[in-house]
Order: structure tokens, then sequence, then C-alpha cells
């Protein structure tokens, strides 16, 4: 079965050798890089990770920064290993919702982006549910035909670095103020994918996609099939957040939930590869 990886991270190495005087001026990438959890992982270490567990692609992105300079420098480390390894990266560009964010975004699109993100409305400090704030972010995203990936989280349970404050309903605001854009939603949506049967959230939701990154710290196995009850197995990507986690962690909890093989195909690999195509990328 092939499978494709909406959800990756790579990191530049000097990210890494830097990360005290970055975190300085950065308190989401203080945060997150200090975490117990958190890995650092290069471009050639996440070809070799997919190559060992069978994927055959990943959208990769690097990490949302509030200072332009350094999502630039982000961005020009993920481009060019799309380019290193072609068809096996989707570059997705990481930008602040703040002066310079257009030119970026048209730069990345024209060197290959697929997308945007996933950025983090808490750490980059803009209010998702505000159209004010974020129309130009997608005027500029449907100019280029690049769909947006956002950081969200359950608001319930336990708390954890990076969690954040934007869940299902600040996602779904996003979606009312923006339904014509393709937006996946990392680690479930927040919850979003519940909405799905609500006929008032039908074509709010239209273009609204889930992935599954971090699903084993967060939901058990059940968690999948009741969202595919609720009828969004079609806009669900398989998505791991590599490199804190890898996909055997998520095979095991694939194999203990109720899909049929045709629906783990489409959650793997084939919802993945009709969301490009419908973005133009393929």
């Amino acid at each position: 079965m092939k499978i494709i990886d909406a959800h990756v991270h790579i990191y530049p190495p000097e990210f890494e050798r830097d990360r005290d005087k970055i975190a300085e001026s950065e308190p989401w990438f203080a945060e997150l890089t200090s975490s117990k959890v958190h890995k650092w992982g290069t471009a050639k270490e996440l070809i070799a990770e997919m190559d060992k567990n069978g994927i055959d692609s990943a959208f990769a992105t690097s990490f949302a920064f509030c200072d332009i300079g350094l999502c630039r420098t982000a961005n020009d480390y993920v481009l060019d290993a799309a380019k290193r390894w072609p068809g096996r990266i989707h570059p997705l560009a990481v930008v602040p919702l703040r002066r310079g964010m257009e030119e970026e975004i048209a730069r990345c699109a024209d060197a290959g982006a697929a997308g945007i993100g996933e950025l983090f409305p808490d750490g980059q400090g803009f209010d998702i549910t505000s159209e004010s704030e974020t129309w130009r972010l997608v005027q500029a995203c449907r100019e280029r035909d690049l769909f947006i990936m956002f950081h969200t989280a359950e608001q319930t349970g336990h708390d954890y670095a990076g969690k954040g404050s934007i869940g299902a309903r600040e996602a779904a605001a996003f979606c009312l103020n923006h339904p014509e854009l393709k937006t996946i939603f990392a680690h479930f949506g927040g919850g979003l994918w519940a909405s799905e049967p609500m006929p008032e959230m039908e074509l709010t939701l239209k273009d609204a996609y889930y992935d599954t990154a971090a699903w084993p710290w967060l939901y058990s196995a059940c968690v999948l099939d009741a969202a595919c009850a609720a009828g969004a197995e079609d806009k669900i990507l398989f998505g791991s957040d590599w490199p804190i986690l890898s996909f055997p962690r998520y095979e095991k909890l694939f194999a203990e939930t109720k899909l049929s093989e045709e629906q783990k195909e489409k959650i793997l690999f084939k919802n993945a590869e009709k969301f490009l195509r419908s973005c133009g990328k393929i």
C-alpha cells in the first residue's frame, strides 16, 4: 500500500546549532524545542526514514517563526530539499502575518511550494478567527493556488508544550470567513471533523481537511472510526509529525481500528494524492 505523509518537519542544521540564540526572540520556538519530546530532523534523515517505512512522499515544512528572515531560511531549506529529492518532498513554506508576507509567499510559490504552513496562530500572534487579520494571507494563497495548514489542538484533556488555544470553534470560524480556500487543520482539527454531519456546516467545511499528526499521544484508535462514521473519511490525511513520531506508532493504531482496507488506503494515500491533484500540485 502506498503512503503519503502529510505532516513532517525538517530543520536546517543551523537551527539546532543556534537554538539558544533563536529562542531568545522566538518564545514559541523556545517552548517547543525545549520540550522533552522534541527531536531535530534534516531532509536527508527524513528521506532515510521514508525509505525505511515505505513512504512514497511527504508534505514537509520547517518552523513558523515570527521573524520573516528566519522564515526565509526555513523555506529555502525545504524548497532546496524538494529539488534534491523531486517527487518525494512536497514543500510547504512558512510566513508570519506581517510586512513582507505576500512577497515571501509569491517567492516560495514561484520556487515550487505546494502550500503554506504549518502556521501557529498562538505562536505567531494572530487571530485565526478574524477576517481582517487573515484576508491578506488567504488572498495571497488563492492568487498562487496554495493551500494552508494550521496548527490546531483539542481544547480538552491534558496540557502540553505548544498545544495552544486554537480548537474546533476557531478553525470553523476561519472556514466560515474563507470557505473557498483548501485548508488542512493539523491534529484532527482539534475535533472539527465532528461537525461534518451538521447540514449547516456542509458548505463551510467543504474545503476543510484534517491530518492525524500526534494521534498516538492524543487519541485511541477509535477516533479514526468515529471520524469516518461522521463522513470525514475522504478528508482525513495521514500525518506523522515526524521527527517526533514515526510511522510504526501509527501502523499499530491503524491495525486497531475497524476500518476496511479501502478506508485505510484512502487515509494513507489516496486522500492526499487527490488533495494535491485538486490543488494542481501533481
